[in-house]
């Protein structure tokens, strides 16, 4: 998350899309903390989904062109997708309380619409 304690001139701290993708990121390695041996490649890949969200969201927004912009936002949205997949992947494992992989399936949900968004925006952008 964004120190304020520092100036920062990255775009991707000014989106509210990356702060609830980095707090998903966050809420994902606390859980994959707590995964019981025996499930390494489900929490390497949940794990690795999540990170990549973040990290082609910042890229996408501190792109300078709305078509590489978009392309990176779509990236990330898969991502979260593949996020949310893994997810649902825990619960019918039973790998973690129920409620816990609610809220991160909300989440990622709310990453991907935000993600849409800005899809969106950056479409408008370069087709005007």
């Amino acid at each position: 998350m964004r120190d304020r304690s520092f100036p920062t001139r990255f775009a991707h701290h000014r989106l509210d899309a990356y702060r609830v993708a980095f707090e998903l990121f966050e809420e994902v390695e606390a859980l994959a903390r707590c995964f019981p041996r025996g499930h390494r490649d489900l929490k390497d890949q949940l794990r690795r989904a999540a990170a990549s969200t973040v990290r082609n969201l910042a890229e996408g927004a501190n792109r300078r062109h709305p078509k590489d912009k978009a392309a990176r936002f779509l990236i990330a949205c898969g991502e979260v997708g593949e996020t949310d997949v893994a997810l649902a992947m825990v619960a019918a494992l039973g790998l973690a309380p129920a409620d816990r992989v609610r809220r991160l399936r909300i989440l990622a949900d709310r990453t991907c619409a935000m993600l849409w968004g800005l899809i969106h925006l950056q479409e408008r952008r370069f087709a005007a």
